[in-house]
């Protein structure tokens, strides 16, 4: 059986798959709202509403590591 790989670099943290994640997220959807994806104007909204949203939530988790790391 193979062994999956977790090996952190020396400036990753528990947090840097999840902003990874997170920032994967937001590349996805603004392509699509970039490439006319949108059908509507309410899918268009609702899509910048998750861009912006997780932008927040990056900001937020940055904010965490930043305190758990200063600890």
């Amino acid at each position: 059986m193979q062994q999956s790989s977790c090996k952190m670099n020396k400036n990753e943290t528990v947090y840097t798959p999840i902003i990874k994640k997170i920032q994967e997220m937001r590349y996805d959807w603004s392509n699509y709202v970039s490439n006319g994806g949108a059908s509507s104007y309410e899918e268009y909204r609702e899509t910048c509403g998750k861009i912006e949203a997780t932008k927040q939530i990056e900001e937020e988790i940055k904010t965490i590591e930043k305190r758990f790391i200063e600890d």
